[in-house]
């Protein structure tokens, strides 16, 4: 019997949400935990999930449609079943344990709001055309100034501002693994992500970092899609992103976290690239220590379960590890041989607890604007090290109760910190 999937109740006294993005369409087959669409008010946006597991037999909206909340935003059912639009009654049971899954849902959404899973601003208003626009091409709606009524976003505030930048990021669009997160103007910020995650992890930090820059993302080689390039190698790594940003040119500010922040430091010692600053999350690579417990769990775990105990090590709270990180970890893993990849890097990377690579020198002799930050209770690299060991020169944020994700764990001071960071050298 077809199962309703409703649209979630985006705040307390809102009754209606508009659909900005939808992932599936009507015959697609969906697995509990996927994202099937994004709706939004004038104050947040909500990802929806699926509940359970089956194919998409009605699918009553469009992108821009406004959506009444707790009715159907679609169905699932056996492949080849109908439902008519307008047959929520012969769906009640269903949709009624929807409004449990769904509820519980958004309120795991709200407590994640303090981790940045909301991306957008206090107050968004736009033209539905313009969040239509916004949508295809692939932005977020909180990095345009709107000229219309109360400030809101219409139609040709995004074309005009999509105009300007198109010269600017037309190259970088078409080298492969490198990613146009926001448009802007200015020297590029490149984030660089950690060891077993990938470019995506960043799009929540990408909403709250209030900067006019251009924001870009890389996958590293066995990560996200660049998972069948092979990196043996720390070396390799470093020269792999080297060359991936290398069409950029001009000035650059670099955000890394853990392997990547590694990165960012090696990066810097090349002596070809304009590096104007450098945001260093947990790195790596500032002490002999890594966790081999974790990165063996890691990327051994097979089974949902598995995996959250171990991702839950890279926060102090465990509540702050969000399930749908988890969920799209695993899924992630089961379209390619994601896991065989990592765990030949790790093999170039660690050995037997112990870190490969150092980054030490290479931040010492760093004549940029630089900022560490570094969670006291960090599960994964060694805390004392990084403190230890960070120059005089570079501002050194301790965070008290913080794990392995301050990004995660406390965005706003992190998204602060990296925007002082880059407007310090600009």
């Amino acid at each position: 019997m077809a199962e309703a999937i409703l649209v979630p109740q985006v705040g307390q006294d809102l009754t209606e949400a508009t659909v900005v993005e939808l992932h599936v369409k009507v015959g697609d087959k969906v697995a509990k935990g996927d994202l099937v669409a994004v709706v939004e008010s004038e104050k947040a946006s909500f990802e929806v999930e699926a509940f359970a597991e089956g194919f998409v037999i009605n699918l009553p909206y469009s992108v821009g449609d406004v959506a009444t909340v707790l009715e159907p935003l679609m169905h699932l059912g056996a492949e080849g079943e109908t439902v008519a639009p307008t047959a929520s009654a012969s769906v009640s049971e269903p949709a009624t344990s929807s409004v449990v899954d769904v509820q519980s849902s958004v309120s795991d959404l709200n407590a994640n709001s303090k981790r940045g899973v909301i991306a957008f601003g206090d107050t968004l208003r736009a033209s539905p055309a313009a969040r239509k626009r916004v949508f295809e091409a692939g932005q977020l709606l909180s990095q345009f100034r709107g000229s219309g009524p109360l400030g809101a976003v219409v139609l040709r505030d995004v074309e005009a501002q999509l105009s300007s930048v198109r010269a600017q990021t037309s190259g970088a669009e078409s080298i492969p693994g490198l990613k146009n997160l926001q448009s802007g103007q200015g020297d590029p910020i490149i984030l660089i992500h950690g060891f077993g995650s990938d470019l995506s992890s960043w799009r929540p930090t990408v909403g709250q970092l209030a900067l006019a820059n251009p924001i870009y993302a890389l996958d590293l080689p066995g990560h996200g899609s660049c998972w069948d390039l092979k990196a043996n190698s720390f070396d390799e790594l470093v020269d792999y992103v080297a060359q991936t940003i290398s069409p950029l040119g001009g000035s650059l500010h670099l955000v890394g976290h853990s392997l990547g922040a590694a990165v960012a430091v090696a990066l810097s010692e090349r002596g070809n690239i304009d590096i104007r600053s450098m945001s260093l999350l947990s790195p790596a690579g500032m002490g002999a220590g890594i966790n081999a417990q974790f990165i063996d769990g890691f990327l051994g775990a097979k089974s949902e379960a598995a995996l959250k105990t171990w991702m839950q090590s890279l926060v102090r709270d465990p509540d702050d590890m969000a399930p749908v990180l988890v969920r799209a970890t695993l899924k992630a893993r089961s379209e390619a041989d994601l896991v065989g990849s990592q765990q030949e890097l790790a093999q170039g990377l660690f050995e037997n607890g112990t870190q490969l690579f150092s980054i030490v020198n290479g931040l010492r002799r760093f004549n940029g604007a630089a900022s560490v930050v570094i969670g006291t209770d960090d599960a994964i690299v060694q805390s004392s090290d990084v403190i230890a060991r960070t120059p005089p020169h570079a501002a050194l944020y301790k965070l008290s109760g913080i794990g392995h994700l301050p990004q995660i764990e406390c965005p706003s001071l992190v998204n602060t910190i990296v925007a002082r960071t880059v407007k310090s050298a600009s």
